[in-house]
């Protein structure tokens, strides 16, 4: 029978996984839209991926399929998205930060790769954080809220599955993005309605 912890983790994975679907469908609606933090997606994958070989080592299961689709829904993101560095660049310095943490991974214990992971995702929110409280009133931006809400949503499973397995990497993790994304959410709602009510678009 699968425990609470568990089913929380996997529960918090699938979250993760749906976060990346409305981000990817409003960035090809709104190719040239701004608001979107390439580098914020770059961060996700390498962290989603750094909680992916975690998970290996930990023999943590929930960490195994969700990261997976993360970092491919997160790299789609990243490409997409519009960029002052091209596609091919940021695929190339992708593929060589993934190759590292590869490495690092291979080369370090457990409880390090973790902390990696900790470390990449409390800090893969600021860049968009950043974009979103200063992006420019009165245009639309192509970041989604739905994303950065379920991002948040996922979290609280992450949290439910730390407390019940006593993982401490994964609890202090599962706070910082959860304030985060709410961070990012607030920002977006605030951003829409000044537009909304200049504009009258969203």
């Amino acid at each position: 029978m699968l425990d609470v912890g568990v089913a929380c983790g996997y529960l918090g994975a699938l979250l993760g996984v749906c976060m990346v679907i409305p981000q990817i469908a409003r960035t090809f609606r709104n190719r040239q839209a701004p608001g979107v933090s390439p580098l914020s997606w770059a961060l996700t994958a390498m962290g989603s991926s750094s909680w992916l070989l975690y998970g290996l080592r930990a023999h943590e299961g929930p960490q195994i399929p969700g990261n997976v689709l993360v970092v491919a829904g997160a790299v789609v993101i990243l490409l997409a998205a519009p960029a002052r560095i091209g596609e091919r660049q940021r695929a190339a310095m992708l593929a060589i930060a993934l190759v590292v943490l590869v490495g690092c991974a291979v080369a370090l214990s457990t409880a390090v790769v973790g902390l990696i992971a900790f470390s990449i995702g409390i800090v893969s929110s600021l860049p968009q954080i950043i974009r979103s409280l200063g992006g420019p009133t009165g245009t639309t931006s192509a970041v989604s809220i739905p994303t950065w809400m379920l991002r948040g949503a996922s979290q609280i499973f992450w949290l439910v599955f730390a407390v019940v397995e006593k993982d401490t990497i994964v609890f202090a993790s599962a706070n910082f993005i959860l304030f985060s994304s709410l961070l990012v959410s607030v920002a977006e709602l605030r951003r829409q309605r000044r537009t909304t009510s200049l504009y009258g678009v969203a």
